[in-house]
């Protein structure tokens, strides 16, 4: 298993790729706890995980200083219902994701979801592998007006072996509220795409480009099948963004 505690800063991942507007079918609504890290892993391990046609392009977002190629995101929908407001499943669900930005041939470009861990796999996007474990402890401290103190570990296993793991300690600081539309496309078959309206309240918690760095302490563990060739000893974690709200709407063409 391969254990990384970091303490360098990191840069923020721009996997998430604007879209123009485009008539949609609502399938779904969500609220949803995330934590994402961005990492720079080898292009060559990407790339494995892309289909067909499409590359991993150099970044030029600023503040990832043209480093990051994968988002790694923990996720907890504490709410997923139906357009008519009835739960999918249990209604709640707990499950990781790896994603990356790509673009083809002929300019196209945006989000892919290309493998990840969940109770309902292969899911939507059939990249995810079937969850043995897929678990979040939270705790948060806080008096008066002083900002919390949030310690959280996050773990997701498959019968495969493949495992990964997050601990992280933080003081939470300024959450800041965004509004964004993006596309993510699967990395099993770029033809299926979903669109996503997403009003969410974040803090990136490391960065390069700041000097205010929340965190305390923070431990990733990555393991098995795909998860080994990503993270095999020479990635660099970039970004750790807390994203405690994320409502999200989520369409097909």
């Amino acid at each position: 298993m391969k254990h990384l505690s970091f303490l360098t800063r990191g840069f923020v991942l721009a996997c998430f790729v604007p879209v123009l507007s485009v008539a949609q079918n609502v399938t779904e609504r969500s609220v949803e706890i995330r934590t994402s890290l961005s990492f720079r892993v080898s292009a060559l391990a990407v790339q494995k995980l892309l289909p067909p046609g499409w590359t991993v392009p150099p970044s030029t977002a600023a503040a990832n200083n043209g480093s990051a190629n994968i988002g790694v995101t923990m996720m907890e929908r504490l709410m997923v219902a139906d357009v008519n407001g009835q739960p999918i499943g249990t209604g709640s669900i707990r499950y990781f994701v790896v994603t990356t930005s790509a673009r083809n041939a002929e300019g196209k470009s945006g989000t892919f979801a290309i493998g990840g861990i969940s109770p309902d796999a292969p899911g939507s996007y059939d990249v995810y592998l079937p969850a043995t474990t897929a678990s979040v402890e939270r705790t948060t401290e806080a008096k008066g007006v002083e900002s919390e103190r949030v310690k959280e570990t996050w773990e997701f296993s498959a019968a495969s072996g493949v495992k990964v793991s997050l601990a992280l300690q933080y003081r939470r600081g300024r959450l800041t509220k965004t509004h964004n539309e993006v596309v993510v496309r699967s990395g099993r078959n770029p033809d299926f795409q979903r669109t996503y309206l997403i009003d969410q309240a974040s803090e990136v918690l490391r960065n390069a480009t700041s000097t205010d760095d929340r965190i305390e302490a923070i431990s990733f563990k990555a393991s098995g099948g795909f998860l080994a060739t990503l993270f095999d000893g020479n990635e660099t974690l970039l970004s750790v963004t807390s994203i405690p709200w994320y409502f999200r709407e989520i369409s097909v063409p």
